[in-house]
């Protein structure tokens, strides 16, 4: 099986979990497992796209198209690289 590693669940999220858990007397592990199983019983939801207004999803379309790029920053490209580099988190160590 494959492992997986969950970052940054809310504490309350977790709490929950773990009591669920707990009153279904399962590992907190099986619960998360259960959990999402059961998420997969229902249908996924698809993308209507019957419902679009084709016209307005041009219009919203050409907006983009004629801001790109056009963005102005007080601060240098260096110094938006510099923080968004710095904003990072580390995440984990991977071996080869």
């Amino acid at each position: 099986m494959t492992a997986l590693t969950l970052k940054s669940l809310p504490e309350s999220l977790i709490e929950r979990l773990r009591t669920s858990a707990e009153l279904t007397h399962r590992s907190l592990n099986k619960e998360i497992i259960h959990r999402l199983e059961r998420s997969f019983d229902q249908p996924a939801p698809t993308l209507k796209t019957e419902n679009w207004d084709e016209s307005r999803v041009n219009e919203q379309a050409d907006a983009w198209d004629k801001i790109a790029g056009t963005w102005k920053s007080d601060v240098s490209l260096e110094a938006e690289i510099e923080a968004l580099y710095a904003a990072r988190t580390p995440g984990r160590e991977v071996t080869l």
